[in-house]
């Protein structure tokens, strides 16, 4: 059936970079199709290739303003790698520093994502005015929770200003370690302000978001229901990791199907990829089954799905709590944003605990490596879900191959396929109004899309690219694809 309707929501507001969603209509104004279109694009994988691997740490950042602590700290394993060393070669002080950095990523980018991007819709509604429905509206609902929103991002943009070096773009991720310490007063500076977001935020942010969660719970069992595979990090026994660990995929039962490695290729024989012709994104799958059948996602979600425990209390009573109410797995979309709050909370924990320990203040920063010819693979997980860097290098060092897997790349197919059936719903007999639109968007917001980050290469170098021979009348004689249907 030909679509007679097409409604763009373009752009998609409040996520990172740009995005439409294109609805296919028949006459009777029920969905025939839609998309996720993305248009954006990242040549990362290819210019690269040639440079000293030791750059890479410098340069992979670049691709966004705010997932760029898990690209240093993803990239700075990969490069230990191609150096032949493991997580747990580095000395034990940089190994802490990089994991409290990494903590200080997660409290500034999940305080962002809930607060100033997802809460509108829930503070306001979904149906409320467009225009007041923003961060602006919720600081005029509850200033004073704003504020110490505010403070808390700051803390964990301090973390990183300390730790990498910079605020935006830490650089001090090395071979083989860190190239900075933590002084004494800066250690004391930065516990102060975990113990006041532990002791004066977190509660309030937890019972703020979780009264919301119950107030829309309708909207929560509803938007977004897709019974998926999830990947997530976990440790040797079977705890929530972030920095390391081994890499989970379980099925839509939570039946474990792969665990394997972050050190090595592993990866390669559980993740393959293709493309569609309109959107510059790749659709990575599982590939032991179809394209159809081989759906997963990653985030926030997923990791607490795939994990059977977090080994930090306040975490794990909020993780029970959640599992009490919705089960595991659960397949509802926008729970991606209780899971934020769970993760949160495990941030701050993660950061007291790392603080004081006696090592985090060592000296001894960094192990000697040698280049050599090496495969290095850099895994761990951003904000927004697994994020894998492997780089080929030579035996000089430099990079002779480069293969990136963004964590939204991995959710493409899940986001798509979430609107879509949510579209299928709520799309009956007349056209949508705003608020039924605005209702898609908080699918996509749910999964904190970053598609600044994301590489949108083929394994060939090529982006997915179409180039017609039009004649003089108009008429197609000719189509060239470097994709197949």
């Amino acid at each position: 059936m030909e679509a007679t309707k097409i409604i763009k929501i373009d752009p998609v507001t409040r996520i990172e970079g740009h995005a439409e969603i294109k609805l296919f209509l028949d006459a009777n104004n029920k969905l025939i199709d839609s998309q996720v279109k993305v248009v954006e694009f990242r040549g990362f994988e290819k210019f690269l290739i040639g440079r000293p691997v030791e750059e890479m740490p410098l340069i992979t950042p670049r691709m966004c303003g705010i997932c760029h602590t898990p690209h240093h700290l993803a990239s700075a394993k990969a490069v230990d790698r191609t150096f032949g060393l493991d997580p747990l070669d580095i000395p034990p002080t940089a190994y802490k520093l990089r994991r409290l950095m990494h903590m200080g990523s997660f409290i500034h980018s999940h305080v962002l994502h809930f607060f100033y991007l997802a809460a509108p819709d829930l503070v306001l509604g979904p149906d409320s005015d467009p225009a007041k429905r923003n961060v602006f509206g919720v600081l005029e609902a509850n200033p004073e929770l704003v504020k110490k929103v505010i403070a808390a991002r700051k803390v964990g943009q301090q973390i990183t200003k300390i730790l990498g070096g910079r605020t935006v773009h830490p650089v001090t991720g090395v071979p083989g370690g860190q190239s900075q310490g933590l002084s004494q007063e800066d250690r004391d500076s930065i516990e102060r302000d975990v113990k006041d977001l532990a002791t004066n935020f977190l509660p309030e942010a937890k019972d703020t978001a979780l009264a919301l969660f119950d107030q829309y719970a309708e909207a929560i069992g509803t938007l977004g229901y897709l019974p998926t595979m999830h990947m997530g990090m976990v440790g040797n026994q079977g705890e929530l990791r972030f920095y390391d660990g081994k890499v989970r995929l379980i099925g839509s039962d939570a039946q474990i199907l792969e665990e394997f490695s972050s050190t090595d290729t592993s990866y390669r024989d559980i993740i393959s990829e293709r493309v569609k012709d309109y959107s510059y994104l790749k659709f990575p799958y599982y590939k032991k089954r179809s394209f159809e059948e081989g759906c997963y996602r990653v985030g926030p979600l997923a990791r607490i799905n795939a994990a059977d425990k977090i080994d930090t209390p306040l975490a794990q009573e909020l993780l029970t709590e959640f599992r009490n109410k919705f089960g595991r797995p659960t397949p509802q979309s926008l729970l991606y944003n209780y899971a934020r709050i769970i993760e949160l909370a495990h941030a701050v924990e993660v950061s007291l605990d790392l603080l004081q320990d006696p090592e985090i203040l060592g000296t001894k920063l960094r192990t000697a490596v040698e280049p050599r010819e090496e495969h290095g693979i850099g895994i761990l997980e951003a904000h927004r879900g697994i994020l894998f860097h492997h780089y080929v290098t030579d035996r000089k060092g430099m990079v002779t191959d480069v293969n990136l897997i963004v964590a939204t790349v991995s959710n493409n197919e899940a986001i798509n396929r979430s609107v879509n059936v949510t579209a299928k719903e709520l799309i009956v007999d007349a056209e949508p109004a705003e608020g039924l639109l605005n209702r898609l968007e908080m699918i996509v917001r749910a999964y904190d899309p970053c598609f600044s980050c994301a590489t949108h290469v083929l394994k060939s170098g090529a982006v997915a690219t179409e180039v017609q021979l039009i004649d003089h009348k108009g008429s197609t004689l000719r189509t060239l694809r470097n994709w197949e249907e």
